[in-house]
């Protein structure tokens, strides 16, 4: 309980604005993966270090709820926020809120290892630090981070800046629901429900363009829904949906990703490959972890526009405005589509080059450069 007391008021101070310098590491959904975690910090940390002192991070949400050590992981990271208060940037996710992680996996978790009485109180300890959380952040000035995605009451950075804390229902801000809750949609046009999930809306390419130009912004970073290769780009890379949490999906053996921003704005991705098994049971928060062998090298990806994507997809997965009425799924994944060659110059140019290294394994490495507009 003593943990949740400190870092209460550091997460109370902070605005719902993050602004974030560079460089930084962009972590998606964790989901109560504890493994995955701690192969994010072994992956982005300093050969020997555990790393954490070595990056500033920015978690877009989702830290518990479905994996089985939701504890291990929310502690965990609070933990590091009390001891890096400036290098750990957490924003609040849709499962950070009580109407959802009361069904999803973290209140029963809670229950079932301190029994009903301390599992209550623990719960509600927990979730009035989630009603507190920064809602979204600001990295370089450039690139916006949230963990759901754009809104029609979005029309400056400062109607996000001006969101009053703490926040326990959705109702009471519409902008701070589509936050946390919209989805991007292939061959949409403007807003419409979100007929899906049964909250807030999805909006489309066109409203990814209006929004960064509106805002001066030269990327979106979303999370909030499972990519198969752990991050999907969408709207001509304007925006990326970054996905961490390893084998989510069992039947479909997603992999997660985490991405990079360094100094000079170049944008990396660093993937983690799906395991065989994972601990099934909850875990020591102090257990050391060995990184897998399988987990990929650093990524290089430069953004042309007039490039092809490199990242494939199975068409399968596309879900567009006219499919959504019909899909009787929880989640809509962003896949990408391939654009044909334009020689025409752009502002900000974007190339994409694939390299390959050989450690232990082979692994593709893919880099994404984004360039200030001139």
């Amino acid at each position: 309980m003593q943990i949740l007391k400190d870092v209460k008021p550091i997460i109370e101070n902070e605005p719902s604005l993050l602004e974030v310098p560079l460089p930084c590491v962009i972590v998606g959904d964790i989901h109560g993966q504890y493994d995955d975690l701690q192969r994010i910090f072994m992956m982005t940390g300093d050969k020997g270090r555990s790393g954490i002192t070595m990056r500033r991070y920015v978690f877009l949400g989702d830290y518990v709820d479905r994996g089985p050590n939701s504890l291990e992981c929310i502690c965990c990271l609070f933990a590091c926020k009390l001891i890096f208060p400036k290098m750990f940037n957490l924003l609040r996710g849709n499962h950070e809120s009580a109407f959802i992680n009361v069904h999803y996996g973290f209140y029963q978790e809670l229950i079932e290892r301190y029994g009903e009485e301390l599992g209550n109180k623990l719960w509600a300890m927990f979730n009035d630090i989630f009603d507190l959380l920064p809602i979204a952040a600001l990295i370089h000035k450039r690139i916006l981070c949230m963990h759901g995605g754009l809104s029609p009451y979005l029309n400056s950075l400062d109607d996000i800046r001006n969101i009053k804390r703490p926040i326990k229902e959705m109702e009471e801000s519409p902008l701070v629901c589509d936050l946390l809750w919209s989805d991007p949609v292939i061959g949409l046009t403007g807003f419409v429900k979100n007929v899906i999930r049964g909250i807030s809306i999805c909006f489309g390419e066109d409203t990814v363009l209006k929004t960064c130009e509106k805002l001066n912004l030269d990327m979106i970073v979303r999370a909030h829904q499972m990519m198969l290769n752990g991050f999907g780009f969408f709207c001509k890379r304007k925006m990326v949906t970054v996905f961490s949490a390893a084998r989510y999906d069992l039947e479909k053996n997603n992999k997660g990703a985490v991405m990079i921003v360094d100094k000079n704005m170049k944008v990396g991705f660093l993937i983690l490959h799906p395991v065989t098994t994972y601990a099934s049971g909850h875990q020591m928060f102090i257990e050391s972890y060995t990184q897998m062998s399988t987990d990929s090298g650093y990524t290089s990806i430069e953004l042309l526009s007039h490039e092809e994507q490199i990242t494939t997809y199975d068409p399968t997965e596309v879900y567009d405005a006219e499919k959504m009425k019909s899909q009787n799924r929880k989640e809509i994944n962003v896949p990408i589509r391939k654009k044909k060659k334009d020689s025409r110059s752009t502002s900000r140019s974007v190339k994409t080059t694939q390299t390959t290294q050989t450690t232990q394994t082979t692994q593709t490495t893919q880099t994404t450069q984004l360039e200030s507009k001139k």
